[in-house]
């Protein structure tokens, strides 16, 4: 059976004469694309990734460009020409800016293949990956981190005794999710959150990864 790439939450196709709402899809993309990832917009295929193309692709890397520019803070985005089945489409590209929210009217975000106003939730979370500790934390979501309890913010005799209360040496884990209030990890398939305030970023050098120091 013939396999067609639906449209998720990382791609969209537009024809020419469906561009309305792009300054929504792309402040939507930039809004949702995680770091180390990237989102698309093609323009010029059908639904069922056939061509149909573009007349002017120099006119829509023009638009392109000014609706990018009315948007808030300045996005991530680049776009290129390219060739189906021997018509020319133009593809954008979006990719994590570390700003969000960006607005060009309302937040949108992209929930499944749709784009939609962020909730309430939504738009706080997008406020705090700013934040400098939870913007480089929210980048190793879903990664393997290293957890290390800090020993030397417990008293002497407890650090001699029973070493850090929480984490025993080096703790391999997964890092699943970052707030500005905690951090939770997965630690051999349980959740284990601690406070941001007592989490101090560093570097394994081992495991090439990020290494978070617990205090206690």
């Amino acid at each position: 059976m013939h396999h067609i790439p639906w449209e998720d939450n990382l791609l969209e196709r537009k024809l020419e004469s469906d561009l309305k709402d792009l300054p929504r899809t792309l402040c939507a993309f930039a809004n949702s694309v995680k770091p180390g990832h990237v989102a698309t917009i093609l323009i010029g295929e059908r639904d069922d990734a056939s061509g149909q193309g573009v007349t002017n692709p120099d006119e829509i890397q023009k638009t392109i460009r000014k609706e990018c520019e009315k948007i808030y803070p300045d996005i991530l985005w680049r776009s290129e020409v390219y060739e189906k089945e021997g018509k020319h489409c133009v593809r954008v590209e979006i990719e994590f800016s570390g700003d969000t929210p960006h607005f060009a009217g309302p937040a949108w975000v992209r929930r499944g293949s749709e784009t939609v106003k962020a909730s309430e939730e939504v738009f706080q979370r997008l406020i705090e990956v700013r934040l400098d500790k939870v913007r480089e934390l929210a980048m190793w979501e879903g990664k393997d981190v290293t957890v290390e309890g800090d020993v030397s913010s417990v008293e002497f005799r407890e650090r001699n005794i029973h070493g850090h209360p929480r984490w025993q040496g080096q703790s391999p884990a997964i890092l699943k999710s970052a707030n500005r209030y905690w951090v939770t990890f997965d630690v051999t398939g349980k959740n284990r959150s601690e406070p941001i305030e007592k989490l101090f970023l560093s570097w394994d050098d081992n495991r090439d990864c990020l290494k978070i120091l617990v205090k206690f």
